[in-house]
């Protein structure tokens, strides 16, 4: 695909003019709901339905501004608006077949994961941009609420339709430490602004959403209101503390003329507001990073877009050997950096190294607990194949069990043979649906005093046993592992 992919800005605008442009497979079907009532839908009710969807509310903007009549006549630029003008029944036959994203990239697991994220992180800034709106009696408040929405549209669009691309101008923003429009105008050849706009005007946008997009006009106060939401979204991925986050926050407090403490407030509820949605995109929302402590941030490594059958051999497949001479080694290392010299990342990278490499375990998770303490999402997770279950690992702690015990005090336990009479029925059936019927080691992380987390760990396969040497081993590097968080939380 790569060597057909278009070069120039105009080439490229001509090559997504003629994609069909997909929706999520949520919104799909909840139109599909609503037809057979379609002559007795308000626009109001659709419009909620389609606001949760960058893509499909793309697409209709662009079809009503495709429609109107006129130089003169108005331009459309909020979705009950453009449900209005065109009609609900004539709205549902004009959709009557949509391209869904989850299908149309079922055999690419890693490049729709990244998708969903985009979509998830545009939902969490569209509700930011809103915020500061109704705090500024905006007229025309879902034209700030859309144009954050779909600011990143050039982004969801590479990732869909030129995935390598996109992989290749995260990878430069990770590797060399760069803004995302240093690193696209390095891959693209051109600036990620200029993408926009080009890409807006060839899609009939309105201009007044064209211009809160660009980032250029970030000296206008309705334009700023939308780039610093967008950024909280950005930056919120990655956790809620740090020098940059800080900085946009006080921009927000200032723009809303707020104090700091009750801005950031405010924007810590609108990240939860939008988190309630996550279904729609089925990724971790930015707000579950709420409870995490103080501490930098960095990017995590990203997987490879493709891997050849060759390359993606998973070592859950085989029994791993404790290596104890180097489970030492990465111990004495993680003693020599608690003074909080390493970043939660190096401290959990060093961690999952000693439990992998050290221990001999195959599948290793770390789970954070969320704000709300109702619970447990995974953040770390080594040894899962790529799109594993897995990977998005969520134990439920309303209902009392196995791991909500667990978190009564910092405390381990090794689920095997001796216990599992005991213990089964207290681990939730989702739960062991997604790890398996096998043995494995948990243990909560608290740090001053408070939970924050738990670790699990296997080694996959019932001719891999897990043993008490193990078991010690893996407790000793959680209370290192604690030890390393508070060191952060002071930091």
């Amino acid at each position: 695909m790569t060597d057909t992919l278009p070069n120039t800005i105009h080439e490229w605008v001509t090559f997504l003019e003629a994609q069909d442009v997909p929706v999520l497979r949520r919104t799909a079907l909840e139109l599909e709901k609503l037809r057979p009532s379609a002559e007795r839908i308000s626009a109001s009710k659709l419009a909620v339905i389609i606001l949760r969807d960058p893509l499909m509310t793309l697409k209709l903007l662009r079809l009503a501004n495709s429609s109107r009549r006129g130089r003169l006549s108005n331009e459309i630029t909020s979705v009950e608006h453009a449900i209005m003008m065109l009609g609900v029944v004539p709205l549902f036959k004009h959709f009557s077949t949509l391209a869904v994203l989850e299908d149309m990239l079922a055999q690419q697991e890693l490049v729709l994961h990244s998708v969903l994220q985009v979509f998830s992180r545009a939902l969490h800034a569209a509700y930011q941009a809103r915020q500061w709106a109704l705090q500024h009696q905006d007229i025309r408040v879902e034209e700030v609420y859309i144009s954050a929405l779909l600011h990143d549209m050039t982004n969801m669009m590479l990732w869909i339709y030129a995935p390598e691309r996109a992989q290749e101008i995260r990878a430069t923003v990770q590797r060399e430490r760069v803004y995302y429009g240093l690193a696209h105008e390095k891959v693209m050849g051109f600036s990620v602004a200029d993408f926009r706009t080009a890409l807006a005007a060839a899609w009939r946008f309105p201009d007044m959403l064209a211009d809160l997009v660009d980032c250029r006009n970030a000296g206008q106060s309705r334009a700023q209101g939308v780039l610093l939401a967008v950024s909280i979204a950005h930056l919120a991925e990655r956790g809620w503390y740090g020098t940059q986050i800080d900085a946009t926050l006080e921009a927000m407090a200032d723009l809303l003329n707020l104090p700091l403490e009750e801005t950031v407030l405010r924007v810590h509820q609108t990240a939860v507001a939008a988190a309630r949605h996550w279904e729609w995109y089925g990724v971790t929302p930015a707000a579950a990073w709420l409870p995490m402590l103080p501490g930098a941030w960095e990017e995590e490594p990203v997987a490879p877009v493709a891997e050849s059958s060759e390359e993606a051999v998973h070592d859950d497949t085989v029994c791993l050997m404790p290596d104890h001479a180097g489970l030492q080694s990465i111990m004495d290392e993680i003693n020599a950096h608690l003074d909080g010299s390493l970043d939660l990342n190096g401290m959990m990278s060093l961690i999952l190294r000693g439990m992998h490499e050290g221990i001999g375990l195959n599948r290793i998770v770390f789970m954070l607990l969320t704000r709300d303490h109702e619970h447990l999402k995974a953040k770390y997770v080594h040894g899962a194949q790529p799109g594993s279950p897995l990977q998005q690992l969520d134990v439920s702690l309303r209902i009392p069990n196995l791991f909500s015990r667990l978190l009564e005090k910092m405390q381990g336990v090794w689920f095997g043979p001796a216990n599992a009479k005991t213990l089964a029925p207290l681990i939730p059936p989702d739960v062991r649906q997604v790890i398996g019927e096998g043995e494995f080691f948990a243990m909560s992380l608290f740090v001053h005093g408070k939970p924050v987390g738990l670790f699990y760990a296997d080694r996959k396969h019932g001719e891999c046993s897990l043993d008490e040497r193990s078991y010690l081993e893996f407790k000793k590097l959680c209370v290192r592992a604690a030890d390393g968080l508070a060191h952060l939380a002071r930091k």
